[in-house]
């Protein structure tokens, strides 16, 4: 599991590592690294992987039971991201990637939400969000077919463009000739 820090309440993670479960989760600011012990690992100059340790998270009066491992990077933007992760077998460097993939999962839904001005998605299962943005795929595909066969009524026959060449001019504003 790879999650955002709305899910890294410290009784979970404690479970999710008892269960076998693997994850990598955001810590959230305020969370206290207890007893830090840093980890032998070959130093990359071009990472930016800041910190790799284990330890307890919490404070005295609400601590983890488990020790995890923490990796701290730093995004494009210079700030530090701390994960929790209970896996030991990769690199820190894997660990970043596999949270920085998650984030670029995050701005394709943003993307999509700006777009197609769709404030909520109607369902969170994989499934229904195939079908939300089949749905909308298909209603674009309808309007740009109805402006097509409207502009290819008044253009005379040698200036007609295909359907594709027609949506490439219309959608990314470009002439058809020079699109790939």
């Amino acid at each position: 599991m790879v999650m955002d820090r709305a899910y890294g309440k410290l009784e979970r993670l404690d479970r999710y590592k008892k269960d076998g479960q693997s994850f990598v989760i955001r810590l959230r600011d305020n969370v206290h690294l207890e007893n830090p012990r840093a980890l032998r690992r070959q130093k990359d100059i071009s990472s930016s992987v800041v910190r790799d340790i284990t330890c307890q998270l919490g404070t005295p009066q609400c601590r983890s039971e488990e020790r995890h491992r923490v990796v701290v990077f730093q995004d494009c933007e210079g700030r530090e991201i701390r994960v929790v992760t209970d896996l030991m077998q990769v690199t820190a460097e894997q660990i970043a990637q596999m949270y920085k993939a998650r984030w670029q999962i995050e701005v394709f839904f943003h993307w999509i939400k700006q777009h197609l001005n769709i404030p909520t998605l109607f369902g969170t299962t994989e499934n229904a969000v195939y079908g939300q943005l089949f749905r909308a795929t298909l209603m674009v595909y309808v309007l740009l077919k109805c402006l097509f066969d409207a502009s290819n009524a008044t253009i005379p026959l040698y200036t007609k463009l295909s359907f594709i060449q027609f949506s490439r001019l219309l959608v990314l504003n470009r002439p058809a000739y020079l699109a790939p």
